[in-house]
């Protein structure tokens, strides 16, 4: 875990209001009677969170000479693979895009129609662990494109990550003011206002493989990688002379 500033700012006119901007951060003023003196501080918290889930597309293509030909194979070989990925209890098992379409030979800028292409694509969810033994199966029951594979943390993982992003942003800040109170010989009063611009989570990891998948090979190895999760706070902070 780490933790790093933001801005820090002191402010010490006694008519002073700062508004905060939540996208940038920036500070604006404005007069307002009956403020006092203010150390506006704006630390960060960062946690990096171990990934746990895999999120895999893999692809059926095939080709044929006919577009009914073409289609009828990629739903038997989709078929297939569906079946063998429902017994391995993947989750979120869904098609994400099917397409058709012609191929062409090109020659002496002559056009000739070939045959067609017909492709499935599918998605799901399972542990790290077990990612390398799916991908592997489905192969070997007709899938022939491994197209993308992202990595995610759970929820409960990230939710404990952001709590403790916060706590860390929050203690960054009071050890700045700490050391900016020290240093100018000012008393600390009392935290007058706390706001917390944001708390967040990296998207999923995504690492594109988009290779064409061979049979008869060990069981492929997945390394999943980390997510990084930020909080953002700013603490207004009255303070006053020695």
């Amino acid at each position: 875990m780490v933790a790093e500033n933001d801005s820090l700012l002191g402010l010490d006119d006694s008519n002073v209001e700062t508004n905060r901007d939540p996208l940038t951060g920036g500070i604006s003023l404005s007069n307002v009677e009956g403020e006092g003196n203010i150390l506006e501080v704006t630390s960060i918290g960062e946690v990096t969170v171990p990934t746990s889930i895999s999120t895999i597309e893999l692809g059926i293509q095939v080709e044929a000479a006919t577009a009914a030909e073409a289609q009828q194979q990629v739903a038997q070989q989709t078929t297939s693979v569906v079946d063998v990925l429902e017994n391995l209890d993947v989750e979120e098992l869904q098609t994400t895009s099917l397409r058709l379409f012609p191929v062409y030979s090109f020659e002496d800028d002559t056009r000739t129609l070939t045959g067609f292409e017909a492709r499935n694509t599918l998605s799901f969810e399972l542990p790290n662990e077990s990612a390398g033994v799916a991908i592997d199966a489905a192969i070997e029951a007709g899938a022939n494109l491994v197209q993308d594979i992202s990595f995610s943390a759970t929820d409960e993982a990230l939710q404990q990550a952001r709590l403790q992003a916060l706590q860390q942003a929050i203690e960054q800040a009071q050890i700045e003011a700490e050391t900016v109170f020290k240093t100018l010989d000012l008393v600390a009063e009392e935290i007058v206002g706390i706001e917390i611009l944001s708390v967040g989570a990296s998207n999923p990891t995504s690492q594109p493989l988009q290779f064409e998948a061979t049979a008869q090979r060990d069981i492929t190895p997945i390394l999943g990688s980390d997510q990084i999760v930020q909080a953002s706070v700013a603490l207004e902070i009255l303070y006053s002379e020695q």
